[in-house]
C-alpha cells in the first residue's frame, strides 16, 4: 500500500514538537547524534522515526526527522526539518 504520508507527517511533527521545547544550547549538544524510534501510527503500523541534528552554517542547527514504514518508503522516507538560529528563533 505504501507510506501513509499523513500519518508519517504527524509522527515527524510530534518529534519536532519535542525539540522545539529545547534551547539552542541543547540543540548544539545534539550535533552528530542520531535517535531511532519504532513508533506505532494511527494505522496500527510500525514506523521508523529517525532524527538527528547537523550544523547548518552561520551557527544555525538543523534538526532532521525522517519517517518510513519499513517498506519501499525506507528508500525515500518522509522528511521534515527545523532550523534554529543562535538567538533561539526558527528559520521560516
Amino acid at each position: 500500500m505504501g507510506l501513509d504520508k499523513e500519518i508519517a507527517a504527524q509522527l515527524a511533527e510530534a518529534r519536532l514538537v519535542e525539540w522545539r521545547r529545547d534551547s539552542y544550547e541543547e540543540w548544539r549538544e545534539m550535533l552528530d547524534d542520531k535517535d531511532m524510534r519504532l513508533v506505532v501510527g494511527e494505522d496500527g503500523k510500525r514506523h521508523t522515526v529517525v532524527s538527528y541534528a547537523i550544523d547548518d552554517g552561520d551557527d544555525r542547527v538543523r534538526m532532521v526527522v525522517a519517517v518510513d514504514d519499513g517498506g519501499w518508503s525506507a528508500f525515500a522516507p518522509l522528511v521534515r526539518v527545523e532550523i534554529m538560529r543562535p538567538d533561539g528563533t526558527f528559520v521560516e
